[in-house]
Formats: structure tokens, C-alpha cells, sequence
């Protein structure tokens, strides 16, 4: 339950905590939009130069906004007496037709259950957050969507996004 609605819904985040740089090395963050509206190739994205100054401008607030959820999780994780990976054991766990190595003792199932609403809720303010951000920054979610996807695949427009992030 918990991992698909991170999956769904902070892929963005989480990526977008990491180094812009790491963007092309960050396969699995198809963040949002479903895979069958995202283009096959870079080749069908065509990224205007306005465009990708848009979003080199909303990438680094976007950064912040994730970096402070991941902290603010990782807070409230820690706290309940999980660790970040415990709990990452019994999310997983919860999937259905999986098994865990380790299954949760009851104190862990219960710390378990009390997070998951808490971080739910960062996750929700972060995605609400972003999508401010986004709006104000021009940009709609899908085709941020589309031109990180486009970033990603072509190593001439990351190059081009590091020139303007550092002339930022």
C-alpha cells in the first residue's frame, strides 16, 4: 500500500533530492505520468531552450522541497524505533505475494501502522508543494514529466541543463 503510493507519487521527490546531475542516472524515477503517455525516445521530446530554462529554474526549490520531506520521513521513521531500512523491509513486505526474510515482531508492526499515515502526509504536502512550484515555475507536471524524461535520455540537453543551473 505505502510503496505504491510513494512510488506514485514521490518518485519526483526523491529524485529531485539527489544531485540534478544524477538525473540520467536514475532510470527508475518515472515520476507521475503513466508510461504509455511518456515519449519512446528522446528524439520524440523536442525541449525548447524556454523550456528547459523554466525548468532549470524550479529544479533547485524542487530539490529543497524533497530533501525536507526525505528528512522529515526519515524523522518520523526514526522515531517510531524503525530504522529507514526496517521500514523499507516491511513495506516491501506488505506487497502482496511477497515474503519477508525477517517477518515484523508485533511492536514493529504497530510502529509500522503509525508511520504510514505520517509519511502519507508529508508525501501528500511534498507532491502539493511541487505542483506550486511547478505552476508558478510555468511548467504543468506532465511536461516536467516529459523533460525530465528527455534529460535523462540525452547526455547533450543534461549538459546543457548543468550550464544553466550553474549560470542559475
Amino acid at each position: 500500500m505505502l510503496k505504491q503510493f510513494l512510488k506514485g507519487s514521490s518518485v519526483l521527490v526523491l529524485l529531485l533530492a539527489a544531485n540534478p546531475s544524477a538525473l540520467a542516472q536514475a532510470p527508475e524515477a518515472r515520476p507521475q505520468t503513466p508510461p504509455a503517455q511518456l515519449p519512446a525516445s528522446p528524439e520524440q521530446t523536442t525541449v525548447s531552450p524556454e523550456e528547459l530554462q523554466q525548468f532549470a529554474s524550479v529544479l533547485p526549490t524542487l530539490q529543497q522541497i524533497g530533501q525536507t520531506a526525505q528528512q522529515r520521513s526519515i524523522q518520523v521513521i526514526e522515531q517510531s524505533g524503525l530504522t529507514v531500512e526496517r521500514f523499507q523491509e516491511l513495506s516491501q513486505a506488505q506487497e502482496p505475494g511477497a515474503t519477508s526474510s525477517s517477518p515484523a515482531t508485533p511492536e514493529e508492526e504497530q510502529s509500522f501502522n503509525q508511520v504510514v499515515p505520517q509519511i502519507q502526509s508529508i508525501e501528500e504536502e511534498t507532491v502539493s508543494e511541487q505542483q506550486e512550484v511547478l505552476q508558478s515555475g510555468g511548467l504543468e507536471p506532465d511536461r516536467f514529466n516529459q523533460i525530465l524524461m528527455a534529460v535523462q535520455q540525452d547526455p547533450a540537453l543534461q549538459q546543457q541543463l548543468q550550464q544553466m543551473m550553474r549560470n542559475n
